[in-house]
């Protein structure tokens, strides 16, 4: 049960992000939503190889709101013209967690700009919580931990 809620919702949050609908992407996020991608550093074996306290995004419900925003009013340039994007959502693996989802899936995101060949591939796993809500899940905290050190793209603006 928990397992088919669980792909479900993120298989339906792809689709949106792909499909641009960012402002119904941010009816499925709580009000108290943390959303972030730490800095990958590389560690010696045995150590974490995520900041605690360096991220690329650290963003709340209002942040994500004011990007939204930006996006829809035409000056947002790093997006103009848009990205194509899919996300590909694998291994998503629930756990419950008192009245909340722990998810953990691995995060596959294909970006295309412009009419070149080149593209971006951003390789991750994501640690999410999911809240019940009155019309179902909604998600209440993302961490998404990416493969690389560098980032494989000129900017991230765009949602994983």
């Amino acid at each position: 049960m928990h397992a088919v809620a669980a792909e479900e919702f993120l298989y339906h949050e792809a689709e949106l992000l792909d499909d641009g609908r960012f402002r119904e992407w941010l009816d499925l996020l709580t009000d108290d939503v943390r959303y972030r991608v730490p800095v990958r550093v590389t560690r010696e074996r045995g150590e974490s190889g995520v900041s605690a306290e360096m991220f690329h995004l650290d963003e709340d419900r209002d942040s994500l709101a004011l990007r939204v925003d930006r996006l829809e009013t035409g000056f947002a340039w790093a997006e103009d013209p848009p990205s194509r994007v899919r996300h590909f959502v694998t291994n998503v693996r629930p756990r419950p967690q008192g009245d909340e989802l722990a998810v953990r899936s691995n995060l596959l995101v294909y970006r295309a700009r412009w009419d070149r060949g080149e593209h971006d591939l951003l390789s991750g796993e994501r640690h999410d919580v999911l809240r019940p809500g009155p019309d179902g899940l909604r998600l209440a905290a993302r961490t998404v931990v990416l493969e690389a050190t560098t980032l494989p793209t000129l900017n991230l603006a765009i949602f994983l």
